[in-house]
């Protein structure tokens, strides 16, 4: 008689452990369910509108003209240097904004060649800055050496104008 009680006290236990461990799965798998229903999201910082802006610098006889076309931190636009006793320079720039910094690649047809270089402009007080500093070629392209020495002094300063 021993032997049978022992032997069912055996067999529940087996049983409880096994209905536990079915609860437990199943508990695991419902909460799972609910996490994966909550999958929303909002973006930290909307999305910056679309804009179209305008800027001309001009000084002696030295004009230079910028249209920016900027959604998002993405950048496309005109640009256009008429210094005084050297070719014209028009062209076409696309990059982006980082911050206070425009940071793009300026396509530009000169002295009948197609030339490309970087340019770097600083937005302050509603004025562009445009940075200048040592370039080197690297494949048809000039780029700045180091752009964390860029000086954006007053050499060519683009004021805000409006679009036409």
């Amino acid at each position: 008689m021993m032997k049978k009680v022992l032997f069912l006290f055996a067999g529940l236990t087996a049983m409880m452990a096994a209905c536990t461990s079915n609860n437990t799965e199943k508990h695991i798998k419902d909460t799972s369910g609910m996490i994966a229903l909550d999958t929303t999201f909002t973006p930290a910082n909307p999305a910056p509108e679309n804009s179209s802006n305008c800027y001309l610098y001009a000084a002696k006889k030295d004009t230079a003209s910028l249209k920016l076309h900027i959604k998002g931190e993405e950048l496309t636009g005109e640009l256009n240097y008429n210094i005084f006793e050297k070719d014209v320079n028009k062209g076409t720039i696309a990059g982006e904004m980082k911050g206070d910094t425009i940071i793009a690649d300026y396509t530009y047809d000169s002295e009948g060649l197609r030339s490309v270089r970087q340019v770097v402009f600083l937005k302050k007080e509603g004025k562009l800055y445009e940075g200048y500093g040592e370039m080197e070629e690297h494949n048809g392209k000039f780029s700045f050496v180091n752009r964390a020495k860029l000086k954006f002094n007053n050499h060519i300063t683009f004021n805000p104008i409006a679009c036409k």
